[in-house]
C-alpha cells in the first residue's frame, strides 16, 4: 500500500510529499476515529446551575416540604422530587413548584436566574408514614438543552421535631427515644431481644432484618404517631401499639416490653411469611404476638370469662379485627389462647407446617384442615373442651358484672337496713305511747276511786 502512495520509480517535489503526507494522515483518521455512544446520562456539569440550599421541614404529621435552591445560567425546563423509603419498594416522584427570580451578571453578557423549587410529600391519611421511617431524596434539574443535573442524595429519619431523639442501635433494632434514661431503654431492649430470640427459633428464622422502633410516652403524643384505626379504639386507648412491616417498622406507647416483643414478633412474622401469596388470618397473626408475652394470664381469664358469657365468636370468623372496644379485647383473648393450644398442645412442627402451607397461598382453614385433620371451628372446639375442668373447680366471675352486682346488692342491703331502723324506731315509739296511754287511763280511774 505504501508503495502504491510513494512510487519509487516517480519522482516527486516536496510539495507533493506534503500532500500525500496529509491525504495519509485523513485516511487513518477516518479507519481509527473513536465512535462516541450518546445516552440519556445525567449530567453532573455544575457549570448548568448552581445549588445553594438543599432541604426538608417536617409538618409532623401531616407532611414534609421539601425545597431546592440555587442559580441556572440555562433555562430549566423542569425540576422533579424523587424520593425512596430506605430498606422498602415504596418509591416516586412529584413534580416541584418552581419560581425564578432573574439575575443580571456583571461580568457578563448572559442573564442568570435565581430558582427556587418546592415539593410536598403527604404523610397522614392514605399517605401515612410511620414515625421513625428513613426517607432518602434528591432533584433531578431538566435543562431545555435537555441536559440533567442531580443535587446530592440526602437521607433522614421521619420523626416528630418536637422532641429531642435519641437512638440506640441493638442486635435486632434500632430504637428511638426521648426524654426517658438511656439505661431504662437499655433494659427493656435486652428483655425483649431475649424473647425476640425465641420467637426467631419458633419460626425458623435463619437471619432476622434489622426492625425500627419508635416509643412514644404519653397518649397525647400517640394520637398523632398512631394510625387511625376507629374511634371506638382511639377513644377506649385500646391499641398499645402499631407494627408496619412494609416500612419494617413499629411505635409503642410508653416502656413496656410486653408491648415490644408484641410488635417486634408481627415484624418477624411477617418475614416468616414473605409470599405474596400468603393470607395471614387476624387470629393467627395477633395470636401469635401475644403468646410470647411475658404477662399474658389476664387475657386467659378474659377468654375462659367469654366462654362462660357465650361472647367468642367461630373460629372460622376471627379473619380480621373487629371494631368495637369489648369485641377487640375477647378476640385477642381468644385468638392468644387458640393459639397457645396448637403449639403447646398441637406442637411446634405442626404450627410451623402451619405457617409454611399459608405462605406458599393455601387457605388457613384449609391448612389447617391438612396439618390439624380438623376445620378451623372444631380445632376451636378443641380448645374450648380443655376449659371445662378449670370450670368445676372455680368460679370465674367478670369483673364488670361483679362490681355491678356487689354496688347494686350495697345499696339493696344498706335501704334494707334504714327502712328495717325507722320500722323498728316507729314501733318502738307506738309501744311508748301506748304505755302512755293506759297509765293515763290508770291513774284517771284511781283518781275517781279516791274522788
Amino acid at each position: 500500500m505504501f508503495r502504491k502512495l510513494f512510487p519509487q520509480k516517480v519522482g516527486f517535489s516536496l510539495p507533493n510529499k506534503i500532500i500525500y503526507v496529509f491525504i495519509f494522515t485523513l485516511i487513518c483518521f477516518l479507519l481509527f476515529e473513536p465512535i462516541t455512544v450518546v445516552g440519556d446520562t445525567p449530567s453532573k456539569n455544575n457549570s448548568l446551575s448552581e445549588i445553594s440550599t438543599q432541604s426538608h421541614s417536617i409538618n409532623f404529621p401531616i407532611n414534609i416540604i421539601f425545597e431546592l435552591t440555587g442559580k441556572s445560567h440555562l433555562a430549566i425546563d423542569q425540576i422533579l422530587f424523587i424520593y425512596q423509603v430506605s430498606n422498602t419498594n415504596i418509591s416516586g416522584y412529584n413534580h416541584t413548584s418552581i419560581t425564578h427570580t432573574p439575575m443580571k451578571d456583571v461580568d457578563s453578557a448572559t442573564t442568570d436566574h435565581q430558582f427556587t423549587a418546592t415539593s410536598k410529600l403527604a404523610t397522614s391519611g392514605s399517605n401515612y408514614i410511620p414515625s421513625g421511617t428513613s426517607i432518602s431524596y434528591y432533584f433531578e434539574i431538566h435543562h431545555v438543552d435537555g441536559q440533567k443535573q442531580l443535587s446530592d442524595s440526602v437521607s433522614f429519619d421521619y420523626l416528630d421535631p418536637n422532641y429531642d431523639w435519641q437512638k440506640l442501635e441493638s442486635k435486632t433494632m434500632t430504637v428511638f427515644w426521648h426524654d426517658i434514661s438511656k439505661n431504662k431503654i437499655e433494659e427493656i431492649v435486652s428483655k425483649s431481644e431475649t424473647v425476640i430470640e425465641k420467637v426467631s427459633d419458633l419460626l425458623d428464622l435463619k437471619q432476622s432484618q434489622s426492625m425500627r422502633a419508635v416509643i412514644v410516652n404519653t397518649q397525647k403524643e400517640s394520637l398523632k404517631s398512631f394510625p387511625k384505626i376507629s374511634m371506638s379504639a382511639t377513644r377506649d386507648n385500646i391499641y398499645g401499639g402499631f407494627a408496619f412491616h412494609e416500612y419494617g417498622v413499629f411505635i409503642i406507647r410508653g416502656l413496656s416490653v410486653d408491648s415490644m416483643i408484641h410488635e417486634a414478633t408481627h415484624l418477624l412474622m411477617n418475614q416468616k411469611m414473605n409470599s405474596p401469596l400468603s393470607r395471614v388470618p387476624a387470629w393467627l397473626s395477633e395470636g401469635l404476638a401475644m403468646y410470647f408475652e411475658i404477662d399474658s394470664k389476664h387475657r386467659t381469664r378474659t377468654a375462659e370469662i367469654g366462654y362462660i358469657q357465650k361472647k367468642l365468636r367461630p373460629l372460622s370468623s376471627m379473619e380480621s379485627v373487629p371494631g368495637k372496644s369489648m369485641d377487640i379485647r375477647i378476640f385477642y383473648a381468644h385468638s392468644q389462647e387458640i393459639v397457645r393450644y396448637l403449639i403447646d398442645t398441637e406442637g411446634k412442627e405442626k404450627f410451623l407446617n402451619l405457617l409454611i402451607q399459608i405462605n406458599s397461598g393455601a387457605r388457613a382453614d384449609t391448612a389447617v384442615i391438612d396439618v390439624y385433620g380438623r376445620s378451623l371451628d372444631d380445632l376451636d372446639k378443641s380448645w374450648r373442651a380443655t376449659l371445662n375442668p378449670t370450670f368445676d373447680r372455680r368460679l370465674l366471675v367478670d369483673p364488670g358484672t361483679f362490681w355491678t352486682s356487689l354496688i347494686l346488692g350495697t345499696a339493696f342491703l344498706f335501704a334494707v337496713i334504714v327502712s328495717t331502723m325507722t320500722w323498728a324506731k316507729k314501733k318502738i315509739s307506738n309501744q311508748s305511747e301506748t304505755m302512755e296511754e293506759i297509765f293515763e287511763i290508770r291513774n284517771t280511774c284511781e283518781d275517781q276511786r279516791n274522788h
